[in-house]
């Protein structure tokens, strides 16, 4: 279904008529849907590309930022500043985020000249936010990243090194693949992804003998050796030789559970190689494994892996530990990055804190080897590739000292994550689409950043200003009036697993950076319940508890609840609308934007929706006796993704106009999307 370009308020209530209330505001009345529909389906390809200042830690369910910009651009005053493109426009507003996850609401507001508030209870969004909005010259960073990586590579190199196949000559170690051990009736068994370890561009492939684990181009005579491992390619349910099933090695610590086979290297003179695993390599890794065993890394229940829906797979492989999950010298870098960062003082120790957190994803022995194909060499598939913990046959051990920009390497995050990030930050770049064509815009005047400050007060002093606390907003007890507007992104209703992949990273940044969060804090308070517990209710009465505490501290005549949300249950729509009933708020209008790409990992092969609704909501509960300006809905048409959001935004400011009580909302959502009604909907 097509929108209109401009949706208008209400088809029964004229803008006209709104228009002549008091402190209407241009969200209250229309929004730019087609244009920020354009825009949002070319940033959900490649949001760290459009935002690369929102990128620098992993986190999940990120927002289109031009759909945030869009919003907060129809919150601006003077009708000049409105534009996308125009900079500025919300100097002197306090803009307010209670649930900022990857705090893509404050980097827009701040962009704009605002003040910004966000809250969130876990410590990574709240390091990264404020990491990201602290703003650092471009220099200064470089400086900083220079004088640790080499610190690094001083501490870390020796345990980096192999010899060139060519000319024996010492060079730098890349990467090494390692092969799943499995176990038959009769011997154990080495499992791999692929036998194919490099397509080259003039057509040569490098591949692994599955019979004496020789690398080898071309033809290849192979002299079967007593030592070598047998190698299986993935598929292999049973052993070839006795027919018996193969299993995991689910007794022996995971690190033990995959035999070293290939080194990928670097020599001065021959360039890049690969080469069969060799004793002097594996005499490096047996130092690296006495050095590693020597370590303190404190309290070992700091690491302890705790069950969760998706910590439980492993759990289930009999992985107790996050120490468990990286090999010897990874394990070296995570020690030695500790005690290089105890150098740096904030902000560097804090950004450079989360690089080493980041680079986790590319440096664990859950990284799998996807660089066969000659147009990506090398590549990593890193360990949330599926938001899921996943365990692949050929492991890959990068070396994160590498001296080149190479996959998962600090030179490459750096490059990608500090460097580009920072550049963008100083002269934030828009996407223009006209008859087709995309064009780049730079807003003279706009950074992304601005000043920490650590209270309330300071906040107002000046533009650009940001506080951020780390806390469960329902409790935050925030001051009244001082909000100009809450823009925020609530959680998804259902059981997303996002904290209990997050404690992967949790774990060593507590570790990293011991002073820079409160670690300890109840993870009960979210208002999503993971795993087993009931969520449903749990749902509503903590976001209740939140939006009482965003009408108390939103200035009452033009300010603004406003959110983005979308969900096929009707509990999830029930326990909304109760949530903002009991916090006293009316809806003053809805639209409906375009917010997933189709080939996401969230939605792909799922009949999921791909449009959210933004909410505009406004403190203060329509009387009784007053009717409501949205019609009672008949049928909620789920056959699309468009209508259903728009049809469900309509139905919430019915609802809440309404004098039901809260079982009678229930009862209504489950009929008016119950499948028996209209369009079947979806399980999901």
């Amino acid at each position: 279904m097509t929108p209109l370009p401009v949706q208008m308020s209400l088809a029964f209530d004229s803008p006209e008529a709104l228009s002549e209330e008091s402190g209407t505001l241009p969200i209250d009345l229309a929004f730019p849907v087609e244009e920020a529909n354009a825009l949002a389906r070319l940033e959900s390809f490649n949001k760290h590309l459009y935002r690369p200042n929102t990128y620098l830690h992993k986190w999940w369910a990120r927002r289109c930022g031009t759909t945030f910009r869009y919003i907060l651009k129809q919150l601006v005053d003077l009708p000049e500043r409105q534009s996308f493109y125009a900079p500025g426009g919300l100097e002197g507003k306090v803009i307010l985020d209670p649930m900022m996850g990857g705090g893509t609401t404050l980097h827009e507001a701040i962009r704009m000249g605002a003040n910004v508030v966000g809250v969130d209870l876990d410590p990574i969004p709240v390091l990264q936010v404020r990491a990201t909005l602290h703003w650092t010259p471009v220099e200064r960073k470089q400086r900083a990243f220079a004088q640790f990586f080499k610190a690094m590579r001083e501490a870390l190199t020796p345990f980096y090194h192999t010899a060139c196949p060519s000319c024996g000559r010492r060079s730098e170690l890349q990467f090494v693949l390692y092969g799943l051990r499995r176990r038959c009736a009769c011997r154990g068994v080495v499992m791999v992804d692929s036998l194919l370890l490099r397509q080259e561009n003039d057509g040569r492939e490098v591949r692994l003998c599955p019979t004496c684990a020789a690398v080898y181009e071309g033809e290849h005579a192979c002299p079967r050796s007593g030592e070598a491992p047998v190698i299986l390619p993935k598929g292999t349910k049973r052993c070839p030789r006795c027919q018996a099933p193969l299993r995991d090695l689910l007794d022996l610590p995971f690190p033990e559970r995959y035999r070293p086979l290939v080194v990928v290297g670097q020599c001065p003179e021959h360039g890049r190689f690969f080469k069969p695993f060799e004793e002097a390599d594996a005499r490096i890794l047996e130092q690296a494994r006495d050095a590693a065993g020597a370590l303190d890394f404190g309290d070992p229940a700091a690491f302890d892996i705790h069950p969760g829906p998706k910590s439980k797979d492993l759990l289930r492989r009999n992985i107790s530990s996050f120490l468990e999950l990286f090999t010897p010298r990874q394990l070296l870098y995570l020690h030695h990055a500790r005690q290089v960062l105890r150098r740096y003082a904030h902000p560097e120790r804090l950004w450079l804190g989360l690089l080493i957190s980041t680079s986790l994803e590319f440096n664990a022995l859950l990284c799998g080897y996807k660089g066969a194909d000659r147009r990506r060499p090398g590549a990593i598939r890193h360990v949330f590739s599926h938001h899921a913990y996943s365990f692949p046959y050929t492991a890959l051990e990068n070396n994160p000292v590498f001296p080149g920009p190479t996959s998962g390497t600090l030179q490459r995050l750096f490059r990608d994550r500090i460097l580009r990030a920072a550049r963008w930050a100083a002269k934030p770049v828009e996407r223009s689409l006209r008859q087709g064509k995309v064009t780049k815009v730079v807003l003279q005047g706009e950074v992304d950043g601005g000043q920490e400050v650590f209270d309330f007060d300071d906040l107002r002093r000046g533009t650009r200003r940001f506080l951020v606390l780390q806390g469960n907003s329902a409790a935050l007890e925030l001051p009244e009036d001082f909000a100009d507007f809450v823009v925020t992104d609530p959680p998804y209703y259902d059981s997303v697993q996002y904290s209990d992949l997050a404690a992967f990273f949790r774990a060593w940044l507590q570790y990293l950076l011991p002073d820079e969060a409160r670690w300890s804090y109840d993870h009960a308070a979210s208002a999503v319940s993971e795993g087993d517990l009931p969520g449903q209710a749990k749902y509503g009465e903590t976001l209740a508890r939140i939006w009482q505490q965003c009408a108390r501290a939103l200035k009452k005549e033009r300010g603004r609840l406003i959110f983005t949300f979308h969900h096929w249950s009707p509990d999830a729509w029930a326990e909304l609308t109760i949530s903002l009933k009991r916090a006293g708020f009316t809806l003053v209008n809805r639209y409906v934007v375009f917010s997933e790409n189709p080939v996401s990992v969230h939605i792909r092969t799922l009949k999921a929706l791909k449009h959210d609704t933004i909410l505009v909501l406004k403190p203060g509960r329509s009387s009784d006796e007053e009717p409501s300006r949205w019609p009672r809905p008949d049928v909620v048409d789920a056959s699309d993704s468009y209508q259903f959001c728009l049809d469900c935004g309509s139905a919430l400011g019915w609802f809440l106009d309404s004098p039901l009580d809260e079982g009678r909302i229930r009862s209504l959502w489950r009929r008016f999307l119950s499948p028996s009604n209209g369009q079947s909907l979806p399980a999901r």
